[in-house]
C-alpha cells in the first residue's frame, strides 16, 4: 500500500486512540506496559485479579510486577497494586467496558472469488453492526483496496463495505478436474495421489498415455504456482495492514476476514509459504494487537455454483488446505482462529465480549532489556480456567524515558 495511506492512517488514528486510558509514569522509569485480556471459557472477561495472581516473563526470566490496573466495568481503572496477597474471592464476570476500543477490520479480497464476495460483505457487515457507538472502527481491504482510519463515523464504513469485491479467479482453465489440494500433491510428486488422479483423468487408454500424464502434471504445476501467488498477495496485504496498525499506540483489535491462505502442511510441499507466514505472524505478535482470524468457508458454496464448472473430488481436503495457512498465522501471532460456515454472529459476539475489559500490567525491566531488539513475553495467571491474550513480542528502545 502507498506510504501516503500509511501516514494518513497513523495521523488520523493517533487522534482517535488518544481517548484510551493509559497509565503515566515519570520520564526514565524503567518499566514496560503490557496489555492483557483475561477471559473465562465462555470468553467473558475476568475481573478482580491482583498483581500476585500474575507472572510475567521476558525472555524466560521472571520480572517484578509494579502495578496492575483493570479497565472495564464502566471504564474505570481499579488498581491492584503490587500486593503479594491474592484475593480470596473468585474472579467475577465483568460487564462491558465504557472505555472506547479500537477495531480494524481487514478484508482479504484476494481470497474471495467473485461468486463468494457477498460472503465477505456479510461478514464485514456483522462486524460493523457489532461495534458499539463509542468504539472506533477502521477498515483495510487488500490488495489495493480501501483504507479508512479508525472512526466513529459509520457512514464511510457502510459505503466501503458495500463495495468489497472478490478478485480471485473462480477456477483455473484446464480440461482436468483437479482440486487445489490434489494439484499441490501432484506438484510434489506424491505417488499415492498420482495413482488416484491419473486413471480418473486419463481413462480408456489401453497403454499409459504419456501425453495426458505430462499435461496433467503441467496443469497441476500451473495451478499450484497460481495458488502460491495468491497466498503471497494475501501475506503482502497483511504486511501492509499490520504496518499501519503497529503505528497506533495502545492495544488494538485486528479482525481478518479471509476465504483462505493456500498452504501445504507437507514438508517441502507447495505452496511453501511457511517462512512468509512465520514472518507475518511475528509482525502481528509485536504489533500489540488482539488478532482474530475469520476463515470464511466459501468452498462448498463455490463447489455447488454453476459458474465453478468443475468436479471437486476432495472438497474437504480443500477446506483444510485453504484454512491451514490462516490457522498457522493466527496461532503463531498469538491470536484466535474461527472457521465460519454460515453465521459469523457467534464469533463477532465473542470478540466483543473478550475485548470489553483488559488489564494493564506495569512490569519492571532490566538495563540489558533496553537494547532496541525483540524480546519474547509470556504472561501467566493463577485464575482457574482463564485464558490470557497479550502481545508476545516487545521491543524496548535504547533511550530511557519511553514506556512500551
Amino acid at each position: 500500500m502507498r506510504r501516503l495511506s500509511l501516514t494518513l492512517f497513523a495521523v488520523v488514528a493517533g487522534v482517535a486512540v488518544a481517548a484510551q486510558q493509559q497509565p503515566t509514569f515519570r520520564a526514565g522509569t524503567d518499566v514496560v506496559v503490557i496489555d492483557a485480556q483475561v477471559v473465562a471459557k465462555d470468553s467473558t472477561p475476568i475481573a478482580g485479579l491482583k498483581a500476585a495472581q500474575f507472572e510475567v516473563f521476558i525472555d524466560g526470566r521472571k520480572r517484578p510486577i509494579v502495578s496492575v490496573d483493570f479497565l472495564g466495568g464502566g471504564g474505570g481503572a481499579t488498581t491492584g497494586g503490587a500486593s503479594r496477597n491474592p484475593s480470596p474471592a473468585p474472579p467475577i464476570a465483568s460487564p462491558p467496558s465504557a472505555e472506547p476500543r479500537v477495531f480494524i477490520l481487514g478484508v482479504d479480497q484476494t481470497s474471495f472469488p467473485v461468486t463468494a464476495q457477498e460472503a465477505a460483505r456479510e461478514a464485514a457487515r456483522r462486524v460493523f453492526e457489532g461495534i458499539a457507538p463509542q468504539d472506533y472502527l477502521g477498515l483495510i481491504t487488500f490488495p489495493d483496496g480501501v483504507v479508512i482510519s479508525p472512526t466513529r463515523d459509520r457512514a464511510p464504513l457502510r459505503e466501503a463495505i458495500a463495495k468489497i469485491a472478490g478478485v480471485r479467479p473462480g477456477s483455473f482453465t484446464s480440461r482436468f478436474h483437479l482440486s487445489a489440494s490434489e494439484a499441490s500433491l501432484l506438484k510434489m510428486n506424491d505417488t499415492e495421489t498420482f495413482r488416484v488422479v491419473y486413471p480418473r483423468e486419463c481413462p480408456q487408454h489401453p497403454v499409459p498415455d504419456q501425453y495426458c500424464r505430462q499435461e496433467l502434471l503441467q496443469d497441476a504445476a500451473v495451478i499450484t504456482d497460481a495458488l502460491e501467488q495468491q497466498g503471497m498477495l494475501t501475506i503482502n496485504g497483511l504486511h501492509g495492514a499490520l504496518d499501519m496498525i503497529a503505528s497506533l499506540p495502545g492495544r488494538k483489535t485486528f479482525i481478518v476476514v479471509s476465504a483462505g491462505l493456500p498452504m501445504s502442511n507437507r514438508t517441502m510441499g507447495r505452496p511453501n509459504l511457511g517462512a512468509e507466514t512465520d514472518r507475518i505472524a511475528r509482525r502481528a505478535a509485536s504489533a500489540n494487537v488482539n488478532l482474530y482470524v475469520f476463515y470464511m468457508n466459501v468452498h462448498f458454496m463455490q463447489f455447488f455454483s454453476p459458474a465453478y464448472g468443475k468436479i471437486n473430488h476432495t472438497i474437504y481436503d480443500d477446506v483444510s488446505f485453504f484454512g491451514y495457512g490462516l490457522e498457522k498465522f493466527a496461532d503463531s501471532g498469538g491470536g484466535s482462529f474461527f472457521q465460519v460456515e454460515v453465521d459469523s454472529d457467534p464469533f463477532v459476539n465473542r470478540v466483543m465480549r473478550e475485548t470489553s475489559a483488559r488489564y494493564i500490567l506495569t512490569v519492571a525491566i532490566e538495563p540489558a532489556d533496553r537494547d532496541g531488539k525483540e524480546h519474547i513475553i509470556r504472561v501467566t495467571t493463577q485464575a482457574r480456567g482463564a485464558t490470557i491474550r497479550h502481545r508476545k513480542i516487545l521491543t524496548v528502545p535504547k533511550e530511557r524515558g519511553s514506556v512500551y
